[in-house]
């Protein structure tokens, strides 16, 4: 084995020679690296950001499906008051088609993987901040429908004739204020959910919210809405209506029948 010995620099221009090479290899290393490392996240934001845009494109379209069937699940619940208001004086329930909400699904699996995979962090800052935004609204969706649920199980035994004293005439007309309070507040969502959705660029899509609401035309009846019609007025609509006091369909002239005071 030869070993040769260092060899001294001559003079501050070796010395200056040998450390820019030095330097220049590291840095081409490390912008290398770099490079690839910018490939690979870029690689993942693009499959992420698709796979974002498909979650919220499905949940926007279960939100249009609910909102077209929403002015049946008002109509119920408006009959269901009527008949409790008639019973609390004569006694007498005749029994009522039950409230029927059906179960939509929403998800928020792709964000949450995108945050556990941080690759949230490589969005840019507006992408972030609406994707945090939008997925506010699967997250709460998600639990609303099974409150919801909850509370039309509540309400299952008006599907038959009974007698009612006025307590508990009151008790079951609290049960349908509670349940038309929440399945308003979840028609607000599903508005702001879909106008969000939009913004970001989500594909929203009619005639998918149609297959969901054909499903269930034979059991509702005409009251269903139109897709297109709903997914018009929402997008068009001024985001003050939404809020309105009076309930969103009220408000966006597809309003069913108002409960009564």
């Amino acid at each position: 084995m030869d070993i040769h010995k260092p060899k001294p620099w001559h003079g501050l221009r070796e010395f200056l020679k040998e450390y820019a090479i030095v330097v220049v290899g590291v840095l081409t290393a490390l912008a290398a690296e770099q490079l690839v490392e910018n490939l690979h996240w870029g690689e993942r934001v693009y499959e992420t950001r698709h796979q974002l845009d498909d979650e919220m494109a499905h949940n926007a379209d279960a939100a249009l499906a609910w909102l077209s069937l929403a002015p049946c699940f008002d109509r119920q619940l408006v009959d269901l008051r009527q008949q409790l208001w008639a019973a609390r004086g004569s006694g007498a329930f005749a029994g009522a088609a039950p409230f029927t909400p059906p179960l939509f699904v929403f998800t928020s699996d792709a964000w949450l993987n995108a945050r556990a995979l941080q690759v949230s962090d490589h969005l840019s800052a507006a992408d972030a901040q609406a994707f945090t935004h939008v997925y506010f609204f699967p997250s709460e969706l998600a639990g609303d429908v099974t409150r919801l649920h909850e509370e039309a199980g509540e309400l299952t035994a008006l599907s038959r004739p009974m007698q009612l004293t006025a307590p508990e005439a009151d008790e079951f007309l609290t049960r349908v204020g509670r349940a038309k309070e929440l399945e308003s507040r979840m028609d607000l969502g599903m508005m702001l959910l879909i106008r969000m959705s939009h913004q970001i660029g989500a594909t929203i899509s009619p005639s998918e919210a149609g297959r969901y609401t054909s499903q269930y035309r034979g059991f509702y009846g005409a009251c269903i809405a139109d897709p297109a019609q709903v997914l018009r007025v929402v997008l068009a609509a001024d985001i003050g209506d939404l809020y309105g006091k009076a309930g969103a369909y009220s408000r966006l002239q597809l309003s069913p029948p108002e409960l009564p005071e």
